[in-house]
């Protein structure tokens, strides 16, 4: 299993794990460089900061640079304590409702879904000891309609650009600005990365679907039998080697004080946990050489004759049920180390960290998703102009209230249906993308027709009078009539006073910012 399977989280900047200066830099937040130690950048913080604006440094040996004030990326401020506020809005030049900072918001078939893996045969093909066990089919279907299985690649490829990228499907190290200092395997910043990136999957999916978090939960323990894991891989089940046992075994009693000190940081314990048995942490001779347990599991989990959705398919290895119990499983062992550590989730150190990695993500989506050239990647660093005029200050505002919360699935980055409404980007861009465009699921309707509200898909979902609308699904759209924001009474979310904004707006030519 070579190192193109499974390679390490990445970082979009440079991240010093020395501390000696450059923090990771991520749409105007800080990653401060950390091997576990609380050390890091005093680096160049861009200007308009989010997380760290004021107050990341506090938990960084020098990192006493960040600027001040401006606006969060995504929202007018981060975290309690940083610039632009606690709430979306309440400083900044934006209104979003962020994803990164406030979770994502429940599917609306999260209540409906199955719980437990789903099984998949190859095509005509139902021997049972060719099933493999995939995540739901509405969680496949999400995973695929953001991209995750290919952005997922690029960040383990963007990771081995010292090796040409391995993997790549997008040549991802022809974006020099996204490349991180730490390289798969080299650093122990590299494993603290590779810990917080598959964290972040993990919680991100855990609040798009709550009632289903069993799906994304890791092994309670170490599998040491057939009876630990699901029923469809039990007759497969060999027994594990050895020197696996017995890192499953350290791993399972990590916070043990004889163990602990084996790991002086958190990025050696991500080194261990991530990288092929027996390498070891370059100029690090307190730290313990890996383990190879990533690669184990990754490896007890594979179908021959049945890789679609496989755990050894680098291209769709997170479609996979095993992999989110493996991960999990290592999630629980850092999680663990933490605690023991006396490390605690309200750390803003690592609270911008795992933003880090969530911005990242973002910005390995919106190449994806948008097919952009490397000179066309946005400064996530660039501020927003400055706009005004009622679409602006009345109507985005509906749109990336927490309550009614458009722009957690319409935001900047992987939007459904393909419509912005909020996030990191302008009121012009938003209006442009609404006014006279055809609707995805609305069929004859456009998004916003000026002057005239009740011929405006946008409106009408909002109003919950779509279905009443006479939609008719042409070649190009189909008719989606439910109302948006979902409500499973289907009673409309925005209150009268918030519709009334939004048909005036329409009703008077819905403009854009001046």
């Amino acid at each position: 299993m070579g190192v193109g399977l499974l390679l390490g989280a990445c970082s979009t900047g440079p991240f010093d794990p020395s501390g000696s200066g450059g923090a990771a830099s991520v749409g105007g937040l800080s990653s401060a460089g950390t091997e576990g130690a609380g050390v890091g950048g005093d680096g160049a913080i861009p200007s308009g900061g989010a997380v760290g604006v004021g107050g990341l440094g506090n938990e960084n040996t020098g990192g006493n640079s960040p600027s001040a004030g401006g606006a969060a990326v995504g929202g007018g401020g981060l975290v309690a304590g940083t610039g632009g506020g606690e709430e979306p809005g309440a400083g900044g030049a934006n209104h979003a409702y962020d994803h990164c900072v406030y979770g994502y918001e429940p599917e609306p078939v999260d209540s409906s879904m199955q719980d437990g893996p789903s099984e998949f045969y190859p095509p005509g093909n139902n021997d049972p000891t060719l099933v493999d066990l995939t995540v739901q089919p509405y969680v496949l279907d999400w995973l695929t309609d953001h991209n995750w299985q290919t952005v997922h690649v690029e960040w383990h490829a963007v990771r081995t650009c010292n090796a040409g990228g391995i993997g790549s499907k997008v040549g991802i190290c022809d974006y020099k600005s996204l490349i991180p200092v730490d390289q798969n395997c080299r650093t122990g910043g590299d494993g603290y990365q590779f810990l917080l990136m598959h964290r972040h999957m993990i919680l991100a999916l855990k609040q798009l679907w709550p009632n289903h978090i069993e799906q994304f939960t890791g092994f309670e323990r170490f599998p040491r039998s057939a009876e630990d894991v699901p029923a469809q891989w039990r007759a497969a089940w060999k027994p594990w080697s050895a020197a696996a046992l017995a890192n499953g075994d350290l791993g399972d009693a990590i916070d043990e004080p004889e163990n602990l000190a084996q790991f002086p940081d958190e990025g050696a314990l991500g080194f261990w946990l991530q990288c092929t048995a027996g390498a070891i942490l370059p100029n690090r001779p307190d730290a313990l050489a890996s383990g190879g347990v990533h690669f184990d599991l990754h490896a007890k989990w594979v179908r021959p004759g049945n890789t679609t959705h496989g755990v050894g398919n680098n291209d769709a290895n997170i479609d996979n049920y095993m992999f989110w119990k493996l991960h999990g499983w290592i999630d629980n062992v850092w999680e663990k180390y933490r605690v023991a550590k006396g490390l605690t989730l309200d750390d803003p150190k690592y609270k911008a960290d795992l933003l880090a990695q969530c911005r990242e993500m973002d910005t390995l989506e919106n190449i994806i998703l948008n097919d952009l050239d490397p000179d066309e990647l946005p400064d996530p660093n660039e501020p927003l102009p400055v706009e005004s005029g009622f679409f602006h200050t009345q109507v985005r505002p509906l749109f990336e209230s927490a309550k009614n919360g458009c722009s957690g699935c319409h935001a900047e980055t992987g939007p459904t249906a393909g419509l912005s409404l909020g996030g990191k980007i302008s009121s012009r861009d938003i209006v442009d993308a609404l006014v006279n465009v055809a609707s995805v699921d609305g069929g004859q309707f456009r998004r916003v027709v000026p002057g005239k509200p009740e011929e405006s898909w946008l409106y009408l979902k909002a109003k919950g009078a779509a279905a009443s609308a006479g939609c008719a699904p042409t070649s190009t759209a189909q008719c989606t009539t439910s109302v948006m924001p979902p409500a499973s009474d289907g009673v409309p979310t925005l209150t009268v006073d918030e519709l009334e904004i939004l048909r005036t707006w329409i009703a008077d030519g819905a403009e854009g910012p001046p």
